[in-house]
């Protein structure tokens, strides 16, 4: 016998439920997250801060102390955000990389790269010219 679906003239017969009906919406709606996550910043970061909260956290530390660290602060912007591994203890984050405004005006940037305990505190850092590549 087949289940009644919903009709005005019966309304107390329960419609059937389709996965059809929210699979769609739900792929959909993946797919303009990911997206979104991957073209605006505040969005990549709450998903991160999200699904990986210590690495959000030794990296926000690690980029706050390569800012500090140049000479012209104010002048001063995260060009690549660097990424975290975890050690035994703590969080190593590498390739941060920072761009100031030079003597000349032009921009000049610095690798950066800092140990984090796991409440943030950096613990040791190392601020070192990028490699040169070409010439």
């Amino acid at each position: 016998m087949e289940e009644p679906g919903y009709s005005p003239a019966s309304p107390n017969a329960r419609p059937r439920f389709r996965i059809e009906r929210i699979l769609f919406p739900l792929v959909f709606a993946l797919v303009v997250l990911a997206i979104l996550a991957d073209k605006i910043p505040a969005v990549h970061d709450a998903r991160e801060k999200l699904l990986h909260p210590v690495e959000y956290q030794a990296l926000e530390a690690c980029q706050a102390a390569a800012l500090a660290a140049a000479e012209r602060p104010a002048y001063a912007r995260i060009v690549n955000p660097g990424e975290a591994h975890a050690t035994q203890g703590a969080q190593y984050v590498e390739g941060v990389r920072v761009g100031e405004m030079g003597p000349a005006g032009a921009e000049v940037t610095f690798d950066f790269s800092c140990y984090v305990e796991p409440d943030g505190k950096v613990v040791k850092s190392n601020k070192q010219p990028p490699p040169r590549t070409g010439g």
